[in-house]
């Protein structure tokens, strides 16, 4: 038994290290972990594939830490979020988000991208790309798109930038744009401390008030 705690206690110092590492070294650390998240991620999707009537959770860590059937109780959910992900992998991964089809997706990607430096005009060209594959291979699925969060004060202006360049998009489209950033942005132009434990990820809380923020969508 003492052997089987240890294991245990291994296993979970080596995640808090990830995300440790993960937050704090950013792209270098992303870029050798993220293949081993997306593989093993994928090869879950594939096994369990969207069906249709399912709802369609779509993003990065923050959307895969969700328990979203707890979340949303009797609803078809189906957590489609990886770690690390950018728009860019969005893109790459995509043929399995159209297939059922979906009732609703609900997309929520750009922090990484952000956190990565990539520039504005780039993840904007591949949002459009996303939005674009979504009508052409999904046109009976309806697409809610998120804004991006808060996260450290010092990310306030290129945040707050992008979510009006991915508002213009949907509105290009004809798709509901979902304003998540005043209910979880503090004073100091970080994401309110309750609602994340580093300034990125979300904690209890947060996952609560988003699933307030939601609610009438996923049900309605």
């Amino acid at each position: 038994m003492k052997r089987v705690f240890v294991w245990i206690s291994v296993g979970l110092n080596v995640v808090v290290l990830a995300g440790i590492g993960y937050v704090a070294l950013g792209s270098p650390f992303r870029d050798w972990v993220h293949p081993f998240m997306t593989e093993s991620s994928t090869s879950f999707f594939a096994a369990y594939p969207v069906a249709a009537g399912d709802v369609v959770f779509v993003g990065d860590s923050i959307t895969a830490g969700a328990q979203w059937n707890e979340l949303f109780p009797g609803v078809p959910v189906r957590n489609r979020g990886i770690g690390g992900d950018r728009t860019e992998d969005i893109l790459a991964r995509f043929d399995p988000l159209a297939v059922g089809p979906a009732s609703k997706v609900f997309l929520k990607i750009g922090t990484n991208d952000l956190g990565a430096g990539i520039d504005e005009a780039t993840v904007l060209e591949n949002y459009e790309k996303i939005l674009d594959r979504f009508e052409r291979e999904a046109p009976s699925t309806t697409v809610y798109v998120q804004s991006v969060l808060p996260r450290a004060s010092s990310y306030r202006e290129v945040v707050e930038s992008l979510n009006v360049g991915i508002e213009a998009l949907a509105a290009e489209r004809g798709l509901e744009f979902i304003d998540l950033y005043p209910a979880f942005l503090d004073e100091d132009g970080s994401i309110r401390d309750v609602l994340s434990y580093d300034e990125l990820h979300l904690t209890g809380e947060g996952y609560r008030l988003w699933q307030e923020q939601l609610d009438a969508h996923v049900r309605g």
